[in-house]
Formats: structure tokens, sequence, C-alpha cells
């Protein structure tokens, strides 16, 4: 019996062994997009961002690969998480990204895929500043790539291609306001770095008791 169940048990644990999530949550699956698709440009339109996904895949054999000399990342995956609303359910290779990606992080073997979203933009008057003052406040950031093609409603120049007001998607937030400012001092920080962000920033109130909170009450 114990014979019987040894070769069953091997190939349970080569089973679990492949099918093990990646520390991004799971290998993305790839997707079939068409051909010309695959090797059209990504471009998204105004009040559009991208989003990114990369993951270190081993060398594989793909059906659609992407162009040379990454021929061992496929040419497109599915998109599987999305901050703001995908465009596309197909995020395609993204070679500019995916050689960013490799340079700062060794050994270099990522891959990168793009896609576009619609950015929720919010509306300035909208922003609540009093919940900064609260003392269970807790100060909240969310940066995005900076929308290639501008937005209809823009911060002051230099930044004039970010968003003046952004509604940060429940998924990056604690409690997502109904409005949150661009902050000018944390993209430019991003932009010494050589990321081509736009940031906000909103506080969130927390319960009491959650231990939560950022910054110390304000004392008389």
């Amino acid at each position: 019996m114990r014979r019987r169940l040894r070769p069953l048990s091997f190939v349970l644990l080569a089973a679990s062994l492949f099918a093990a999530p990646s520390c991004g949550g799971g290998k993305p699956k790839e997707a079939a997009a068409p051909r010309d698709e695959q090797e059209a440009p990504l471009r998204c339109d105004v009040d559009q961002t991208r989003e990114y996904v990369c993951d270190t895949l081993l060398p594989l054999t793909s059906a659609q690969p992407a162009p040379e000399p990454y021929q061992n990342c496929p040419g497109s995956l599915d998109v599987r998480q999305s901050v703001f609303e995908p465009l596309s359910n197909i995020a395609r290779f993204d070679p500019a990204y995916t050689e960013f990606t490799r340079k700062r992080v060794p050994p270099g073997h990522s891959c990168c895929y793009a896609w576009c979203t619609q950015v929720a933009l919010g509306r300035p008057d909208d922003v609540d500043g009093a919940t900064c003052s609260d003392q269970n406040a807790m100060q909240e950031h969310y940066c995005m790539v900076e929308p290639e093609a501008g937005v209809s409603d823009s911060a002051a120049s230099p930044y004039d291609r970010c968003p003046a007001a952004i509604r940060p998607p429940p998924a990056v937030a604690f409690s997502a306001p109904k409005a949150a400012l661009f902050d000018p001092s944390r993209t430019g920080e991003k932009r010494q770095q050589g990321q081509n962000e736009c940031c906000y920033g909103w506080c969130s109130k927390t319960p009491p008791g959650t231990g939560l909170r950022t910054q110390p009450p304000k004392t008389k």
C-alpha cells in the first residue's frame, strides 16, 4: 500500500510546486491577443493612465512571444487586477518598462505588461480639508503614471499633464474621499527618482483605538 501511495504523493507535490503563486499573487495568465494588436504601440487617451504588472517568468515557449530580444516573455497577458477601470482585458508586453525594471531589479529577467485605465477624476471643490485636523486622521498617498495624452482638468505647470484632483479608488485607500488634491512635493520627489508619476494626498478618519493614526493629536 505504501509503495502505491508514493508515486501519487510525488505527483501531488510536483503539481503544488508548479502551481505556487508568485509574490505578485500568482503567475499572470497568458492572453491570446491578435499579433497586430500586440505589436502596435500602446497609446492611452486623455484622462487615461497606464497601469503595469511585472513578473519574473521562466524561459518558455509561447505561441505569441514578445519581440526580440524578449522571446521568453509572452506577448500579452490577461489583466487580472487594476486600480482604475481597465479599458481592455489584455495587458500588452511593454519593452521600455521591461528594460527599466530589469536594470533596477537584478538579475534582470522581468517581463512587464501595460494597459490603459480610465482615471477617476475628482473636483478640487469636493476636497474635505477638515478631516486632516481630526485627532484620528491618517495621511494617505497615491501615485499614478502621468497621463501621456494629458487631462481635461490639470494641475499647474510644470505638472499640467497631471489631474488637479482624483477620486482615490477604494483599493488604494483606507477611506476613499470624494476627491484628493495633487501633491506637487511628493510628485517632485518621484520625478527626481526617475519616475514619471503624479501623486495625490488626503486624510482618512480612522476609528478610535485602531492604532493607525500617523500624526499625533493636536494639543491646546
